[in-house]
């Protein structure tokens, strides 16, 4: 099989923290030449794919919010579009007021970020917005909404409990300082399902799809692809759901395995 398209997530697998760093993007810039199309598939809002796609110089299908959106830059169209309940996203954020930690909610245009902490004045990119609330969402469900920090973590976990919110998946990740981020999408959320739809987008077939991943929220994806490869860092079933297992990403990993693949080194699903 011909492998045609790289899925990759970006904290912990393209990112090293916030950064794209040179030997990652030349990587992934020579599989760009060698025909591949590259989707980002990540938790973050698409605007942020979209500035990593512009360092890349790459223009395809992004997977964004955990799978609860399918965004095609090209036209400004979704094709997946998956929102959270509005009871839960409304009760999570008043569970959330006056705890310390930081929140996320990601709208249509924009992601709002709630901490009631004070950080230090700082220029949001675009599509960010800081805010002294967050709103009801009576007139907006989130795609995804996101949380750290051991309070307002407790405080979610003791919302998800509650039996009425039970269909809300909820998945644990690393973010880029380390820490616990619990995200927060629709039940029907899903990588793996709009790799699926890009493939059929493309008129490719998943099985030509290499994806990469470090987290829980990249199993689906996993599942769909034809190859997957986890990052060295990422946890022992993470690990063992994948076909390859290569570098951390603050080891170069997407490059280690690029370099064995264009060598030949790797055939089918598996090593050689």
């Amino acid at each position: 099989m011909q492998h045609k398209i790289l899925a990759i997530d970006l904290d912990g697998t393209l990112l090293d923290g916030h950064i794209l760093q040179p030997a990652h993007r030349e990587a992934v810039q020579r599989a760009q030449a060698a025909g591949f199309k590259i989707i980002i598939a990540t938790a973050r809002w698409r605007q942020m794919a979209q500035s990593i796609q512009q360092e890349i110089g790459c223009s395809d299908l992004i997977i964004a919010c955990n799978g609860a959106q399918l965004f095609d830059p090209k036209t400004g169209l979704d094709l997946i579009d998956d929102r959270l309940p509005s009871a839960f996203s409304e009760a999570l954020a008043d569970a959330l007021r006056g705890l310390s930690g930081f929140a996320s909610a990601t709208l249509q245009n924009e992601t709002l970020i709630y901490s009631n902490q004070a950080p230090p004045r700082v220029e949001y990119p675009d599509g960010l917005r800081a805010v002294d609330v967050l709103p009801s969402f009576k007139n907006e469900a989130p795609r995804i909404m996101t949380v750290q920090g051991d309070e307002m973590v407790a405080a979610a976990r003791a919302l998800l409990a509650d039996p009425v919110h039970q269909s809300i998946l909820a998945l644990d990740s690393i973010g880029p300082g380390g820490k616990i981020v619990m995200t927060f999408t629709a039940p029907t959320a899903n990588k793996g399902r709009c790799l699926q739809q890009a493939c059929a987008a493309l008129n490719e077939t998943t099985e030509s799809v290499i994806a990469f991943g470090d987290s829980e929220g990249d199993l689906d994806l996993f599942a769909a692809a034809g190859l997957s490869v986890a990052m060295g860092q990422a946890s022992e079933s993470v690990r063992a759901a994948a076909d390859w297992v290569t570098d951390a990403n603050t080891e170069h990993g997407i490059k280690t395995f690029l370099d064995r693949y264009f060598k030949g080194e790797i055939s089918g699903n598996k090593p050689t």
